[in-house]
């Protein structure tokens, strides 16, 4: 019984607490829908050296167009008497390709922990991040040298990042700046850059120390200006389960489309897969998702059950 209410009160105070904030978000780069699995230093800053390890992964839609690829890099600063600072640094870069043009970026992310006990298991980090986002048209012959032009947009991010044992929560807002909408420039145009929020949470159920066997729902908002007055209807649920060096995942975007992710944990490399497809009719490269991930993790260390506490 006790479990059970702790459950339930951990299910009812996460979903009051989404509901309660309006948000708008979109993933960046938006072809790739595994950032929130693989990286979420994407959609928050604060993330980079919330981690015991140096981290550096590479992620890959493959098999299907349009093309998407990101690799980021993010590690816990280390002070001169080897024992980890309060400060995170990462970095990333990726490219996708759109239908008229291709997006490419840089971005270098530095974060601040804050300890919240003297043991350092509660934590909050702050962090922010600084990127220039090139979009690139293609040419074609519908297109002169005169109609043809590359855009340049600098830009910035701001989180905060709650980390512990069992529970963690995230609050940012990506490209802060934004892009101003002109009659060349839509929406719809693959070089717009909206100003976006992003909030996410979950909660570890260890069901297993000994197996080391752990339950992670969560949820993540992600809305735009044009569904900002239905943020219930962009509420995605995610669940995890960790069986020691493997863990496999789902959620539930709608009910049309089927998930499935998964990652293996190597002692010092992990790959992952990432798979989204109708859940009737044919497949073909024009409805389904294939990524794939490979990481590699320096100086990682402690209880495997801690390793797992984050996205």
């Amino acid at each position: 019984m006790r479990v059970q209410n702790i459950i339930r009160r951990s299910f009812f105070a996460l979903l009051g607490l989404v509901c309660v904030i309006t948000l708008k978000a979109q993933e960046v780069p938006s072809k790739l829908l595994s950032i929130p699995v693989y990286h979420p230093m994407v959609m928050n800053p604060a993330f980079v050296g919330s981690k015991d390890f140096t981290n550096i992964s590479l992620t890959s839609k493959i098999f299907s167009t349009p093309s998407s690829q990101i690799i980021n890099y993010h590690k816990r600063l280390t002070g001169s008497d080897g024992f980890f600072s309060k400060i995170g640094i990462g970095a990333y870069g990726f490219q996708e390709q759109g239908d008229e043009s291709w997006n490419t970026g840089v971005t270098v992310a530095g974060s601040y922990h804050l300890a919240l006990d003297n043991a350092s298991v509660h934590n909050l980090a702050i962090g922010t991040s600084l990127k220039g986002f090139f979009n690139i048209p293609k040419n074609s012959e519908e297109t002169t040298n005169d109609t043809v032009s590359s855009s340049f947009n600098p830009n910035m991010d701001f989180g905060v990042y709650y980390y512990g044992p069992t529970a963690f929560a995230g609050l940012s807002v990506t490209s802060i700046f934004g892009t101003s909408l002109s009659d060349e420039l839509t929406v719809e145009s693959d070089a717009y850059v909206p100003r976006e929020y992003h909030f996410y949470g979950g909660y570890k159920f260890l069901l297993s120390r000994s197996n080391s066997i752990v339950l992670e729902p969560s949820l993540l908002v992600s809305v735009n200006d044009s569904t900002l007055s239905e943020p219930h209807k962009h509420l995605v649920p995610y669940l995890k389960v960790y069986l020691q060096n493997f863990y496999i995942g789902t959620y539930m975007k709608s009910t049309d489309i089927f998930a499935l992710f998964f990652q293996y944990q190597f002692p010092r490399f992990y790959t992952g897969v990432f798979l989204e497809f109708p859940r009737v009719g044919f497949l073909n490269n024009d409805n389904i998702i294939f990524e794939v991930s490979l990481g590699i993790n320096l100086g990682q260390g402690g209880d495997k059950f801690l390793q797992y506490r984050h996205w």
